[in-house]
């Protein structure tokens, strides 16, 4: 029984908790003193042993035992010193050397006692040996019962061999007190058990709650940080609304000092508080107590806000708990009511002009339709696009054009009454709404100062700025009372608006929304032809006047629709333009118009016109590149046309791939020259090796002086700047003598022959190698 109660602590030990163990081990060292005391007594009776049996072997033992004894109190010593930097190894190592010492101490403090008894037949000594080895198994029960492998062993060591010796003996005395002692050591091992688990139990129950205290400790210290560093303020009160815990957020927001508050006051001596602090706006304490009393019921949990100085808003909410008392919250919601409001504003009003965006617009014209039919008056809708402001975008950049609009804004309030509606659309689209218009007349002349007031210059950071407006109006109810339909129609007007040169206005007529059908049947027929490559092209041959040889033969795009016919380029270009089909079909024209090219003659280059749209494209150089390659004609052989309109919406796009065609020796022809203002300006900053005179100063040359003039200047500059100079439209030998005389180089026209089919032209290049087709 006792065997296997030994063992079940055993198994125990090794599962006790680390803290615990340490303890355990502790206090097998604590009493130094008690380890003194017994190696000196221990020392001194066996040495007083040997002396009185005179034997060598006794005297020997008890040597032992003081050598023993010293070291144990030494490694006692040690112990505590090292103590506070001891870990679990370094208790088990102690634990281990304690376990060793008290085991070879007891072992010679049995062997002394067997040799006592044995070696001598003096009951003194017998007595003496016995009763040692008696109290020490005593104190070992009582001192080591916390380790009961090392006390179990102890005491059997010391007193297993007198019972050993005491039953060998030959009287019968000698043999009753050996049973005794086996009976002293059964007894002793029990008690030393039973001690050991009652320590074991104190020791876990003390240990316990300790990690309860730390544990309500910690999660005090917790809630203690968590509340002071909550982003709400915070309070709870009693029964009778006495406050009892609040947080440094609930000063902070109250803006009141940790002394002005105190554990038991109420409400109204808070409030008092606060309106000292210059909360409340003005308010009296009776006032502010009225309007929480309203706001926080005690049996909901509502809301309220408050206004502390004007400026900050405070949100307060209130949660009833069931012993009575209440949690009020408070927030700062100053910024999310800010943002809310800057939220509104922008869900109705356009952030860069503050004028109202297409949701209130919308919301604000039914209103104004709906009054309108009440009264039986009409209401203007006018359509406004701003012309040019691409270019100021380009040219000065985005802050510029924003400040732009925003001057825009600031002028169309001063035209328009403070009863009409002004919105943005969003980018250079803008809207005015004239309420009550009487007479057709009344829209048109506002539609007049608008577009003037636009057309004087705009100063910008410095820079002089023209611009104008283009506008489009349609009029309620006369073209429709429904909004969407008012906006379609004033945009078909201001189509017309545009086309017409732009700088003015038009008023939505029948006639525009069958035009708008047909371009738009027109577009989706100009889709299907993208897709299908329906398109062909033509060749028209460009003329050196000095040798009659053919130079360049310009690419031209045809499209001949299955039931409407021949389109005019001048038709379905724009409309190309404005859907952004233009680049498919320019990537199109500029791979055909390639592969045609690389059958011609090696002297023979091809003209291929880009438009302005497709300057917009980022691939535009990886385009022309990709179809050099595919159709092997030399870069030098491609010339690629531009206007002076790709040129007046400058960009850094456009300058760009400029450079790049430069670089992959494509050289650049600027078309129509002398019909744009700035066109000196744009041959000094742009590498053209050709340049070629509009066919309008072409068409008179031979009965205008004036014409004469310009084309002598133009030829006079383009030969000083090394630049090819090509008259275009030339129809009669009369014009070719006349260009021809003045300085141009080469001619362009139905004289040399119109546009023509891609067999036909390489045809014509071939037979104008053995015959040119310049007539002296």
């Amino acid at each position: 029984m006792l065997v296997r109660k030994l063992l079940q602590t055993r198994r125990t030990d090794a599962e006790l908790p680390p803290e615990i163990r340490a303890a355990l081990v502790d206090s097998l060292f604590a009493p130094i003193a008690s380890l003194i005391v017994g190696a000196i007594a221990c020392t001194i009776i066996g040495a007083a042993v040997a002396i009185r049996a005179e034997d060598g072997t006794i005297m020997a033992t008890s040597l032992a035992i003081l050598v023993v004894g010293m070291v144990r109190v030494a490694s006692a010593v040690l112990y505590k010193r090292g103590k506070r930097i001891q870990d679990l190894e370094a208790t088990r190592l102690w634990e281990r050397v304690y376990e060793l010492g008290a085991w070879a101490f007891s072992a010679l403090l049995g062997a002394l006692c067997f040799l006592t008894l044995d070696h001598t037949d003096d009951a003194t000594l017998h007595l003496a040996v016995s009763t040692t080895a008696a109290g020490y198994a005593a104190a070992i029960s009582g001192r080591n019962a916390a380790r009961p492998i090392i006390a179990v062993g102890q005491l059997t060591l010391t007193t297993l061999p007198l019972a050993v010796a005491l039953l060998i003996y030959p009287d019968w005395v000698h043999k009753a007190l050996g049973i005794v002692v086996l009976m002293f050591i059964y007894g002793m091992v029990d008690i030393t058990l039973s001690i050991r688990d009652i320590i074991i139990q104190a020791l876990t129950v003390t240990r316990k709650e300790a990690a309860l205290a730390a544990r309500f400790e910690e999660q005090a210290n917790r809630f203690d940080v968590a509340l002071n560093n909550m982003s709400h303020g915070l309070c709870m009160l009693d029964q009778q609304d006495r406050l009892q815990v609040w947080n440094e957020r609930f000063l902070e927001l109250l803006r009141l000092e940790g002394r002005e508050v105190r554990e038991g006051m109420s409400i109204r001596e808070l409030v008092r508080s606060s309106v000292r602090a210059g909360n409340h706006a003005g308010k009296g304490v009776r006032a502010v107590l009225r309007d929480l009393t309203r706001g926080l019921q005690q049996d909901s949990f509502g809301q309220v806000f408050i206004s502390l100085d004007g400026e900050r808003t405070i949100a307060l909410s209130r949660r009833v708990m069931t012993d009575g008392g209440s949690v009020v919250i408070l927030e700062d919601i100053t910024e999310r009511k800010r943002a809310q409001e800057r939220i509104t504003r922008l869900a109705r009003f356009d952030e860069l002009t503050g004028l109202a965006n297409r949701a209130q617009f919308r919301e604000r014209l039914e209103a104004m339709l709906a009054a309108a039919r009440r009264s039986e008056t009409q209401i203007a809708i006018h359509l406004i696009d701003l012309d040019r402001f691409k270019s100021v975008n380009d040219t000065l950049g985005h802050p510029i054009g924003d400040k732009l609009l925003q001057a825009v804004a600031l002028r169309l309030g001063e035209v328009v009454r403070r009863s009409d509606l002004i919105a943005r659309f969003g980018g250079d689209e803008f809207v005015v709404v004239q309420a009550d218009t009487h007479r057709r007349r009344d829209a048109g002349w506002l539609a007049l100062r608008i577009v003037r007031a636009l057309e004087d210059p705009f100063e910008i950071d410095g820079h002089r700025i023209d611009i104008g407006a283009s506008i489009g109006v349609a009029l309620a109810p006369r073209d429709g009372t429904d909004a969407d339909q008012l906006l379609k129609k004033a945009d078909m007007a201001l189509y017309a608006a545009k086309n017409a040169g732009g700088g003015g206005h038009r008023f939505f007529a029948a006639a525009m929304e069958s035009d708008a059908q047909q371009r738009r049947a027109l577009e989706l027929d100009l889709r299907q032809a993208v897709a299908g490559e329906a398109f062909e092209l033509h060749f028209q041959p460009l003329v050196n006047l000095a040798t009659g040889r053919i130079t360049t033969c310009e690419a031209l795009l045809r499209w001949h629709h299955p039931t409407r016919g021949a389109v005019p380029p001048s038709v379905f270009i724009p409309i190309a333009e404005e859907t952004g089909l233009i680049i498919g079909i320019g990537e199109w024209a500029l791979r055909r118009a390639c592969e045609e090219a690389a059958r011609w003659p090696d002297g023979v280059k091809v003209a291929v016109n880009l438009s302005p749209v497709q300057f917009r494209d980022r691939n535009l150089a990886a385009h022309v590149v990709s179809a050099l390659a595919r159709s092997g004609l030399p870069a030098h052989r491609l010339e690629l046309e531009i206007t002076e309109r790709v040129l007046l919406e400058e960009s850094e796009a456009t300058t760009h791939a400029i450079q790049q065609f430069r670089t992959l020796g494509v050289s650049l022809s600027l078309d129509d020259f002398g019909t744009g203002y700035s066109s000196l300006n744009y041959l000094r900053k742009f590498p053209f090796a050709k340049i070629k005179i509009d066919q309008s100063f072409i068409r008179d040359v031979d009965c205008e002086a004036e014409g004469r003039a310009i084309i002598r200047a133009v030829a006079g500059l383009g030969t000083s700047l090394g630049i090819t100079v090509v008259a275009e439209g030339l129809e009669t030998k009369q014009q070719m003598a006349f260009v021809r005389e003045d300085g141009c180089h080469e001619g362009q026209g139905y004289l040399f022959g119109r546009p023509m089919p891609a067999a036909e032209v390489s045809e014509r290049i071939r037979g104008a190698i053995a015959r040119p087709l310049l007539v002296a």
